[in-house]
């Protein structure tokens, strides 16, 4: 669903505790710093708290990372926002936007026990400090946001084998939308080009 009702925090991309200095840090290479909420990112950051806060993480079990973002916005800041959101309870809303339950009576406490309100406490503090813990609304137009594979001309393993048997260059992971899902912006643009290989 493109609409989340979450329970978290707002985690920065930048500074020393940031997201982009995290990723670096722990060596989470396939991690893509700009969008947490890819599969493959999302799993790469769970097992590296897993591992470097294993006393936070193993209380917070259905911990998530969401991301703000919609595919009609053509601005500079569309592909990337200054922060993620880091939540110890996701609900997704509806298309309908009806909610089963009274929502203002769910908001009014976090639905978390002491111990996992302590643990979400604790890693905000860490890697957020300052930033509020609450009950958040964040719009995802695309939460399976398509993005390029890595081109490299001397590396065959980004050719998959496709369900037809032919040869693709996407990676099982990666297919591409079938109609296109955000334009990007000129700088971003001329990015992506000064970047392939001559």
């Amino acid at each position: 669903m493109p609409v989340y009702m979450l329970y978290g925090f707002r985690w920065p991309r930048a500074g020393f505790t940031g997201i982009r200095v995290y990723i670096v840090l722990h060596n989470l290479e396939d991690a893509t710093a700009e969008y947490l909420q890819q599969p493959a990112t999302t799993q790469l950051l769970l097992e590296s708290f897993a591992k470097t806060e294993p006393g936070i993480a193993s209380r917070l079990p259905d911990m998530k990372f969401i991301e703000q973002y919609d595919p009609d916005d053509v601005s500079d800041t569309a592909v990337s926002k200054p922060y993620a959101y880091v939540a110890a309870k996701v609900i997704a809303m509806p298309e309908s936007g009806a909610l089963d339950y009274d929502a203002e009576e769910l908001v009014k406490e976090s639905g978390l026990d002491e111990d996992s309100m302590a643990a979400l406490t604790e890693l905000r503090d860490k890697y957020a400090a300052g930033e509020k813990i609450g009950w958040w609304i964040v719009y995802n137009g695309d939460p399976e946001r398509w993005f390029p594979p890595i081109e490299d001309d001397d590396d065959e393993s980004m050719v998959y084998e496709d369900e037809d048997g032919g040869d693709s260059e996407y990676g099982s992971g990666s297919q591409p939308p079938s109609t296109p899902t955000a334009f990007l912006p000129e700088k971003l643009t001329r990015f992506f080009a000064a970047k392939k290989p001559a």
